[in-house]
């Protein structure tokens, strides 16, 4: 296996993490908001 990344698949990658952090984060606001509104505190 090679020892040297190409640019462009740390980059990809780079991205792709980036991209799964937001979705999380967006998934936990909206579940977040759900369960505030289901509460009745919104």
């Amino acid at each position: 296996m090679e020892q040297e990344i190409p640019f462009g698949t740390k980059v990809l990658n780079f991205f792709l993490s980036i991209m799964v952090v937001v979705l999380i984060v967006i998934l936990l606001s909206v579940v977040g908001g759900l369960l505030l509104a289901a509460v009745g505190i919104i």
